[in-house]
């Protein structure tokens, strides 16, 4: 569709820039060859005439139905709209007025500059920022032959889009920016999205990276690592904040984001790079998977970078990356699972065995959230020695991590969010603190020890909760009694 922009010569012939209409290219409507002059500069197309007149209207409407923009001067704004009326009843007509100036011209919508600023010329303002931001980064990475593109170790979907997204913004192949981390790709939907997306992820050492002529890092920053090869890297990109300063040739880092993903999609954007369903699918998973579909730390941005990404993915990949393929052995460990869960006081406890990998647990806890009467699902598994036991919440007001804490903090690490929360503990640690026992026995200690956890941290919150509103309470006849004084006083 096409935007018709009635232009008087005090708005200097452009009130908004060509670029920031949707769609085709809009059609400005002047009175002076100078405004012409200076929007043709940019681009635009331009139609001059005497704007009181019907004329000039009948040659700039195509069906008489396009969305018109009227920019004068409001002693001449009754005249021209009664001019476009006559020759465009049907049009959506907008009228660009000063703030503080109400009028009541009948089927006509009053746009404040105010609100054109913040709602049309902030984000074109923005996105020339980004497009300088791209530029700067295109022009540092022009010199390199070949570029690492780092990962933290175990990365996870927001990492793993981010990176491929900053290898088609640097216009590089997999052999000139390959894609790396010091460790592998756990958890089994990861993995589903690198296979499936076929994004080469590559498991390099350490003393690699010096083979390199530029690194940069996405999702991560170079205080996460513990190998000292990081001195300082030529670019950072990331969401999270800083823990400690970041020294890199060029960094972009947004806290206030809820995912990496969304700074690279906005990156594509503004330099006007085509973003296939392969990528498309890639970040959208990424904002997704990072902010639990919009439901945590979501912002603005966030939200439209996923709406715009939304429409240019594959639906049907995404479903099978949400939902990856289990291998036999897993089928097997989850019927055993099933068949021997234990139902608590509205905690869920299974006990897998052995486990190739511990992602396998956490994938398993969120399975056996959702069986029936249950608020909580503990599930446990050895892999390689170590006890991992996964928890998941679905009540609102729960603190999953605290709970784990108080119940194995001090066997392992223990920690985790409100929902979701993990604890690692040696075998070893385990037999001498607690004793061998048989794989039911054990998921019962855990149950035990679990629910002790629960009471105790269910206690210490009654306990705050009653504190609060005793001090409400003390604050309000505190206040109550000031006032009462306050009365006889000035009686």
């Amino acid at each position: 569709m096409r935007y018709v922009v009635v232009c008087g010569e005090d708005v200097g012939g452009a009130p908004v820039p060509p670029s920031a209409f949707p769609g085709e290219q809009p059609l400005f409507v002047v009175r002076h060859p100078r405004a012409r002059a200076r929007l043709e500069r940019q681009g635009a197309q331009v139609l001059v005439g005497d704007l009181d007149r019907e004329a000039v209207y009948r040659r700039a409407f195509r069906s008489g139905k396009e969305p018109v923009l009227v920019a004068v001067p409001g002693c001449r704004e009754a005249t021209v709209v009664k001019t476009i009326r006559r020759v465009a009843p049907a049009a959506p007509l907008f009228v660009l007025a000063d703030d503080g100036v109400n009028g009541r011209t009948p089927g006509v919508t009053r746009i404040s500059r105010t609100e054109l600023v913040a709602r049309v010329l902030a984000p074109a303002i923005a996105r020339a920022a980004t497009r300088g931001r791209v530029d700067r980064v295109r022009k540092h990475f022009a010199r390199a032959e070949h570029v690492l593109l780092m990962l933290q170790d175990d990365p996870d979907p927001d990492a793993i889009a981010s990176a491929l997204a900053l290898r088609v913004l640097l216009g590089r192949t997999r052999a000139s920016a390959p894609i790396a981390t010091f460790g592998g790709i756990g958890r089994a939907e990861n993995r589903a999205m690198t296979r499936l997306l076929e994004i080469e992820v590559e498991r390099i050492p350490a003393r690699d990276v010096l083979a390199y002529d530029m690194v940069a890092m996405v999702d991560v920053q170079p205080s996460f690592f513990e190998e000292r090869v990081f001195s300082a890297v030529d670019l950072v990109i990331d969401h999270h904040p800083e823990t400690v300063p970041v020294r890199a040739g060029l960094k972009d880092i947004r806290p206030s984001y809820g995912a990496t993903s969304t700074i690279l999609t906005e990156y594509l954007r503004a330099a006007d790079v085509k973003i296939a369903p392969r990528l498309a699918t890639a970040l959208l998973y990424g904002i997704k998977s990072d902010t639990q579909d919009l439901e945590r730390g979501a912002t603005r941005a966030d939200v439209e970078a996923f709406a715009f990404l939304h429409g240019l993915s594959n639906h049907a990949v995404l479903r099978r990356i949400e939902r990856p393929e289990l291998p036999e052995r897993a089928v097997d460990l989850l019927a055993q699972a099933i068949s021997r869960r234990r139902l608590v006081n509205g905690s869920v406890f299974a006990h897998l065995g052995a486990v190739e990998y511990p992602e396998l647990v956490a994938q398993f806890a969120d399975l056996f959230l959702q069986i029936h009467g249950g608020e909580w699902a503990v599930i446990s598994g050895v892999v390689a020695g170590d006890l991992h036991i996964s928890v998941r919440s679905a009540g609102q007001g729960r603190a999953a991590g605290d709970v784990v804490r108080r119940a194995f903090g001090a066997l392992g690490s223990a920690g985790g969010h409100r929902s979701m929360a993990k604890a690692v503990v040696p075998m070893r640690t385990w037999r001498a603190r607690v004793g061998h026992m048989s794989a039911e026995r054990l998921r019962d200690a855990i149950a035990s020890r679990f629910q002790r956890a629960i009471r105790s941290w269910s206690h210490s919150s009654a306990q705050r909760s009653v504190g609060s509103r005793t001090l409400r309470s003390w604050k309000h006849s505190t206040a109550a009694r000031s006032s009462v004084s306050g009365t006889l006083r000035t009686s």
